[in-house]
Formats: structure tokens, C-alpha cells, sequence
């Protein structure tokens, strides 16, 4: 077996069965339909890893985005709000994180609900509401899917998925870990996965610990502030790590 088939076939190992969709399916159509009683037409959309289509069955969560229209009569910190006294109505366990509130699951598996005002008629961008500050952070969920579908990466991003998975490297930023990926696989051919593998290690050793990853949607924010320091000395580690090991099963373990 040549590198690029074993490389293949672990990617093919990650892809979520047909059950799998479906039990995600039912979960957004269940959330759909509690936040549905809520006024204002909101839309609901796949966000995350579902959304940009570089999920992996080995940890997975699933996020769904709700917007409102940019004429509704209520404030982003209000919706935001309501949409966690009516998740609660339905979950016994929803807790609130920075933009979004988490239904935790038995395993790990979590839904993240992520509720924001459309800043137009598109939807395409929309205001969301920070807990940590009480303020609003403007962002594209469209942007970001289409960054990450577009770039032809997203095998090279599912690898580096899996090796944080299976390393339990502390990059909990998904979104961080594929734009690097985008960034350090440049040059490399799309079809070429343990170039682009070994580039984006390289990248992410050379400049987790430096580097300003602004938001594709919002130049403003800044993806990389979200990671402590600590964590990226082990990020850096763990790459490292990686690019020294002399076989395949030193990094996923099989």
C-alpha cells in the first residue's frame, strides 16, 4: 500500500455512515422545531464541520446556526437569550459558551446552537452575541463554509482532524486548524495528501506560537487569540512530534 492509499483509506474510515446522518438530521430537525416557536422567522443552517464538509466520525459535534432578519424587532443579547430559555424547555442540560449554547449528549457528542441577526437580506452576514464581553461580534457562517469547501483542502483538514484526535492535541479551534491547514498546504498539489499533511505540520509548528489568523468574514477578529499560550507550546510539540515520527502508526496510532 503506497502512503497516498493509506492515507485514503483512513480518510474513508472517518466518513460518517448513513445512521450517523440521519440520527444528526433528526437532532437539527428536533432543535428546528422548539426554536420554530419563536417569533420572527428565524432560518436555520448547518454550521461547523457538517456545514464545511470536513467532519470525521472519530469526535464529531454539530452546530446549528438560527438567524434572525435584519428587521426584527429584538436585540442580539435578546435573542440570544430566548433561544436558551427554549432550549431548556426541551434539554434538561444546555449551557451557555461564548456565542452559543451547548446541548451536551452521552459520548462527548454535543450540539452547538448558535443564534445571531442577519445584517441583510442574504443572510450572509450576521451579528452574534459574546457572553464573555456583552457585546457583538460580526461574522459569515457563508463565508466561512465557502473558504473551507472552496479550497480543495479538506481531505489534508480531515487528517489533521484526525491527528488532533488521536493525539489529544489541545487545538480546539477547528476553524483555526483548517484555515492553517489552507495556509500551509499553498504550493502543494490538491491530490498530493501527505504533502499537504506534512506542510501544514510544518506551518502550524513554525507559527501557532506567532501568527494573527484573522477571520476570513471579519479582519477584526482574530482566530489565534482564542488559543492560550500554553496550549500552543503543545500544539507546537505535538507537530513536531509528528514531523519526527518514522512511521504512519507513531501518528495515528494504527
Amino acid at each position: 500500500m503506497t502512503t497516498q492509499e493509506y492515507l485514503q483509506s483512513l480518510l474513508s474510515q472517518q466518513s460518517l455512515n448513513e445512521q450517523e446522518l440521519e440520527v444528526l438530521r433528526n437532532l437539527r430537525d428536533q432543535i428546528e422545531a422548539v426554536l420554530a416557536e419563536l417569533e420572527g422567522r428565524p432560518r436555520f443552517y448547518y454550521g461547523g464541520s457538517y456545514g464545511k464538509k470536513t467532519i470525521i466520525s472519530e469526535r464529531y459535534d454539530l452546530d446549528i446556526v438560527i438567524y434572525w432578519p435584519q428587521n426584527t424587532n429584538y436585540t442580539v443579547e435578546s435573542i440570544y437569550r430566548a433561544v436558551g430559555k427554549q432550549l431548556k424547555k426541551e434539554w434538561d442540560v444546555v449551557k451557555p459558551k461564548t456565542v452559543s449554547w451547548e446541548i451536551p449528549f452521552e459520548g462527548g457528542f454535543h450540539i452547538d446552537v448558535v443564534p445571531g441577526r442577519a445584517l441583510a437580506a442574504d443572510y450572509r452576514e450576521a451579528n452574534l452575541y459574546r457572553t464573555d464581553t456583552g457585546t457583538t461580534l460580526k461574522t459569515s457562517l457563508k463565508t466561512h463554509i465557502d473558504t473551507v469547501r472552496n479550497s480543495g483542502r479538506r481531505d489534508a483538514i480531515r487528517l489533521l482532524k484526525l491527528w488532533r484526535e488521536r493525539n489529544q492535541v489541545p487545538f480546539k479551534k477547528s476553524f483555526l486548524l483548517e484555515m492553517m491547514t489552507i495556509e500551509g498546504s499553498k504550493g502543494r498539489f490538491y491530490t498530493d495528501l501527505e504533502g499537504q499533511f506534512l506542510s501544514s505540520l510544518t506551518y502550524i509548528k513554525d507559527h501557532i506560537e506567532t501568527v494573527q489568523v484573522k477571520d476570513p468574514a471579519n479582519s477584526n477578529n482574530s482566530l489565534s487569540d482564542d488559543i492560550p499560550g500554553r496550549d500552543k507550546q503543545l500544539i507546537k510539540r505535538a507537530a513536531q512530534d509528528a514531523l519526527n515520527a518514522k512511521y504512519w502508526s507513531q501518528i495515528f496510532g494504527n
